[in-house]
């Protein structure tokens, strides 16, 4: 059944004064909720409801009849305040108008608002005489509590129009278990069931309403991915929302770029874990340029299958930016400054692409066909490189080099690793592959060493005791601090321990011993420990009180 039938449907009982019972099944998730508040509102705005009175009620967790029928009276509101919920303000009206129906004695009294709580055993044992003419939606039937049985909710629906002149909704999830007693019961009790069974563009048209180009762009790449669920459509929005400001000053593929890759992890996130032909976050953003084939991973074929979805979406390649997108999907909120770092560089990458000779273009030579022309990407991607280097990342890096080699033109590889390095080499950081490679898209051995060695040779030059000064007894130090130590040799290690004295002679080598101690050290971190280990097993020897010192700090004496 489509929304326009389903909609037409609604808009005649709402329109009507008639009473009637109204249900509408369809999957969880799919927006029954939600399209039933939005046609309620337009119908509210157009002043298209007959009834005057209006009450909302989530059978949620509700134990008990009185209480569910004592619930439909505390929600009531008047037609004109459809939007809003139900609050002290109604139900003081609604309790004062029970009330004066019940004799003129009673109205002097609830005057006082401080005395209406003496009246509450009279207006729950009165207020569902009250609910006459009301439009009345009841929602989440099959997550009623245990003790109200949904025989029992549809006795009272059934009341409610035959006897009360109601008009009442019904809201629920089909294929929910616990709803037998619906199925046995719905045709003495419902007058009219819909099937509420949107398409994912329909469902987009529900969750993005707007006509913006923002909102026309999340239909067409939700619906793309099929997405029904929606609130996994709003959470998209929220988080678009979120980001779509921060790039206010950049060329407009930062925003696209935000739209199509926070719509893929939001799903992929929200879905993946209950159903395997999702492919997890884990893996788009860990895969790099092995979605372009590029690399010697053996895909088994669940990978196949989610890379084919990966490129039916057209999403080709995790950058710096689409992990700091990722993880804003994840834990729901952004660290602004990260996401303009990442998008300030990514912009003058996209600036660069603009021009002619670009580097995007070059691998246009690799994406945009099946002729057997390596010589010409090759060539193609190794001259535009020179002159673009200062856009390209060390992940495009990396995937440049993988493509150079497994074509066998690993000299050029090493040329192109050479020209980065010369022409960027005032970039001290970019080379710290702590920080650079922390999810581990550089993979070529070449990099990794070579970036390492400029690295090590770049940072500013400290002692190990100027470093241990710093950081020691302390749980932060930074990447450079870690490579001062582990350039550290165990000779220099020894001379320091053997020349400091005082109580802060303790601190430095257990700061040192503490990097061995990490349960994914690396091996910087393992290199100084060791360098330190090595030191004390010489002080040790030297005479057996210093064998004894050491080894209050649980160092092994003799060599494993």
């Amino acid at each position: 059944m489509t929304l326009e039938i389903i909609k037409n449907q609604i808009d005649k009982f709402l329109a009507s004064e008639e009473p009637g019972v109204l249900a509408i099944k369809g999957e969880w998730g799919v927006g029954k909720t939600f399209a039933w508040n939005k046609y309620l509102l337009e119908a509210r705005n157009e002043n298209r409801i007959g009834l005057k009175k209006y009450s909302y009620i989530s059978t949620f967790g509700i134990n008990s009849v009185d209480v569910f029928k004592y619930s439909i009276f505390e929600n009531v509101i008047d037609r004109k305040l459809i939007g809003t919920e139900a609050n002290v303000d109604t139900f003081k009206k609604n309790s004062a108008d029970l009330l004066a129906s019940l004799g003129r004695k009673t109205v002097k009294l609830v005057k006082g608002a401080s005395l209406l709580k003496d009246f509450t055993p009279a207006i729950e044992s009165f207020s569902f005489l009250s609910l006459e003419k009301h439009l009345i939606c009841i929602d989440d039937l099959e997550r009623k509590g245990a003790g109200l049985s949904v025989k029992d909710v549809l006795g009272i629906v059934s009341l409610l129009k035959e006897q009360k002149k109601c008009q009442v909704v019904i809201l629920l999830n089909d294929g929910e278990e616990g709803l037998e007693d619906y199925e046995k019961y719905r045709e003495k009790v419902i007058d009219i069931e819909l099937a509420f069974e949107p398409d994912p563009e329909e469902c987009a048209s529900i969750a993005y309403s707007d006509n913006t180009s923002t909102y026309i762009r999340l239909r067409e790449l939700t619906t793309s991915l099929g997405i029904r669920n929606i609130r996994i459509l709003k959470k998209i929005e929220r988080l678009v929302n979120l980001f779509l400001p921060l790039a206010k000053g950049f060329e407009p593929e930062i925003s696209d770029q935000i739209l199509h890759s926070i719509v893929l992890f939001t799903w992929s996130d929200f879905c993946s874990k209950s159903n395997d032909e999702i492919p997890p976050i884990e893996f788009i953003t860990t895969k790099g340029y092995a979605l372009l084939g590029i690399g010697d991973e053996k895909a088994s074929e669940q990978d196949k299958k989610w890379q084919t979805t990966l490129h039916s979406y057209n999403y080709q390649l995790t950058d710096e930016l689409d992990l700091i997108l990722a993880e804003a999907v994840k834990t729901g909120y952004i660290i602004e400054e990260d996401f303009k770092d990442k998008a300030s560089v990514k912009n003058q990458q996209i600036i660069a692409s603009k021009s002619e000779g670009s580097f995007s273009n070059a691998w246009r030579l690799y994406h945009d066909t099946f002729n057997d022309n390596g010589d010409e990407v090759i060539s193609g991607l190794y001259e535009s490189f020179k002159e673009n280097c200062q856009y390209i990342t060390p992940t495009n890096l990396n995937g440049t080099v993988s493509l150079f080699r497994e074509l066998g033109e690993d000299k050029k590889a090493s040329e192109i690793i050479g020209i980065y390095i010369e022409k960027r080499k005032e970039e001290t950081e970019l080379f710290n592959m702590e920080e650079n490679n922390l999810f581990g898209d550089i993979r070529d051995q070449e990099i990794i060493d070579r970036f390492n060695k400029v690295y090590s040779q770049s940072v500013t030059t400290e002692t190990a005791k100027q470093v241990l000064d710093r950081i020691a007894g302390k749980n932060g130090w930074n990447q450079s601090d870690e490579v001062v130590l582990a350039n550290t040799s165990a000779d220099d290690y020894y001379n320091l321990f053997k020349t400091e004295t005082g109580h802060h002679l303790s601190s430095f080598v257990t700061t040192c011993l503490k990097f061995g101690q990490f349960g994914n050290a690396s091996d910087q971190q393992k290199e100084i420990a060791n360098k330190a280990t090595e030191a004390l097993r010489r002080i040790a020897a030297e005479s057996e009180i210093n064998k004894m010192r050491v080894k209050k700090f649980g160092v092994s004496i003799e060599k494993s």
